[in-house]
């Protein structure tokens, strides 16, 4: 499925390419601006949390280019092109039509509402996909923050699961409108 930008009211959601995670990861900011158009806030590096699992969704999609919406967006503000933060999925929707969900801001970024923003765009974008059932959001209990974001664009507990260094963490989902 091929990805287009995504727009909200001070937002640009762009899809990353492998290209584009290359480059972040390799902190080459000449090259990442170049195919991203958007500045990033000093030092160059990816958003929390997010480097681990960039090279992985780099080598999924340089696998699976047609999976390019189900990967990682950048958050770019509109008004400077300057890079916010990223969210994405962790693929396309499984058998049941769920999707994973995960956001995070540049620290500078937080308490300007970016993520519930962005979040709420990608959300809004994925349910209108004819596949996609569900969007869930895995977050740990203490995580007030991700929490307050999930809450805000309309996600509810729905459960606890069970991740690798987390233990359990809480299952936030929001459905496809009958």
């Amino acid at each position: 499925m091929s990805a287009t930008p995504i727009h909200t009211e001070r937002l640009e959601l762009v899809p990353l390419t492998p290209e584009a995670i290359d480059a972040l990861l390799r902190q080459d900011e000449p090259r990442l601006r170049a195919i991203t158009g958007a500045r990033f806030p000093p030092p160059l590096r990816p958003p929390p949390l997010m480097e681990g699992v960039l090279p992985l969704v780099r080598d999924r999609l340089r696998a699976r280019p047609a999976e390019q919406a189900w990967g990682t967006w950048l958050v770019v503000s509109r008004d400077v092109h300057q890079a916010v933060g990223a969210l994405g999925f962790g693929g396309p929707p499984d058998a049941e039509g769920d999707v994973l969900l995960g956001y995070a801001t540049y620290p500078e970024s937080d308490g300007k509402g970016y993520a519930t923003e962005a979040t709420r765009g990608l959300v809004e974008w994925a349910l209108r996909q004819p596949e996609v059932r569900r969007v869930c959001c895995s977050i740990p209990a203490d995580n007030g923050a991700a929490r307050r974001v999930a809450e805000k664009v309309g996600m509810r507990i729905v459960g606890t699961v069970w991740e690798e260094d987390l233990d359990d963490t809480l299952l936030y989902a929001i459905e496809r409108p009958a």
